[in-house]
This record gives C-alpha cells, structure tokens and sequence, in this order.
C-alpha cells in the first residue's frame, strides 16, 4: 500500500510499550491465564479468579485515571520515526527485519542461558 501513495500510519511507542510488556507477561503468569481465560475460569466457579478480575479493574481504572499525567513522560512527547522515510521503501523493510531477528537472538540466547538443561551425569562420572 505505501507504494501506492498510501500514508503510512505511525503510532507512538515509547517507554510504555516496555513498560505495559513487562507488567503483561508478570500479570499473565500471576493471575494464570489471559484476559478471556480468567474471565471464563471466573464464570466457571474458580473463586481465585475473581480476584484477578477484581485486580483487572482496579488497575485498569487508575491506569484510565492517571493517564493523562502518565502520556506524556511515557508515550506522546517522544519523536516520531518514519523508517520509510528515514531509509527508504527497501531500507525500512530491512531494518525492520533486522530488528525482527536481533530480538529473536536474544530471545533463544535468554532461552539458552535460562531453560539450559545440566548435561546427564554417567555413572563413571559419579563414581
């Protein structure tokens, strides 16, 4: 579509998309599931999970509250960055995968220093 004259439409992103990340992947392993799992576990008696929706809506009340305070430290005062128009129709796609990849050699070296498994001992080790 841009080559077609389309305008691209940018969003901002800045510190809170870190930030609403980490506090994401923390909440969803805390409360055990997604938003539509707590809420149908909820609906299906699981009394726990109705304090994560209890907790679901709290949180999200003061974030609604608070935001306009919040936005522009976090979010809307930073620059815009246009990667079509920084490096081009073929440079953005390329940086844009070569931002894609550097994020999954990070993800399998954490993987790899985290979930690696210690080597089976032999029992002429042991001994």
């Amino acid at each position: 579509y841009v080559h077609l004259g389309v305008d691209p439409k940018i969003m901002w992103a800045g510190p809170n998309a870190v930030i609403g990340g980490l506090l994401f992947g923390f909440g969803i392993v805390l409360a055990g599931g997604c938003e539509t799992g707590w809420m149908y576990r909820a609906v299906e008696g699981q009394v726990h999970y109705w304090w994560v929706g209890l907790g679901n809506v709290i949180g999200s009340t003061i974030l609604a509250y608070y935001w306009d305070d919040f936005a522009p430290a976090l979010a809307t005062d930073w620059d815009k960055i246009n990667l079509l128009k920084t490096f081009g129709p073929m440079g953005g796609l390329l940086v844009t995968y070569l931002l894609l990849f550097a994020a999954l050699m990070l993800i399998i070296g954490w993987e790899k220093r985290f979930f690696r498994r210690a080597a089976p001992q032999t029992a002429k080790e042991i001994a």
